[in-house]
């Protein structure tokens, strides 16, 4: 995979443990586990996550079960469904989306997350 590209998780897929990465990653399929990436994660509306999650920034157009840190931001769009604790310094929920947990919007997290 080259720089810029994003791996992908398809709809057939199910991984069961840990996903750690540098690169931006897509989920269409299921993860049960723990995601850590430097970049960029997308959940799309068939993903669905059960799963602790380190990311950069963090796209939900699916379901995730899970604690969620994000550097930057966290996005749920309508038709998502997320269930966790939540930190981050900027969260996005559109009208449509479901959320159940509680935010957090004053932390820092450790360097090279």
């Amino acid at each position: 995979m080259t720089s810029g590209e994003s791996g992908v998780i398809g709809r057939g897929i199910t991984i069961r443990g840990n996903v750690s990465g540098t690169e931006p990653l897509i989920i269409e399929g299921a993860i049960e586990g723990a995601i850590s990436l430097e970049s960029h994660l997308t959940i799309e509306s068939s993903g669905k996550v059960a799963a602790e999650v380190e990311v950069e920034t963090l796209t939900v157009n699916g379901t995730l079960e899970g604690n969620i840190r994000a550097r930057q931001m966290v996005a749920i769009h309508a038709g998502a469904s997320v269930v966790g604790t939540i930190a981050v310094p900027r969260v996005v929920i559109d009208e449509g989306a479901v959320f159940k947990g509680s935010i957090e919007m004053d932390f820092e997290l450790p360097e090279g997350v």
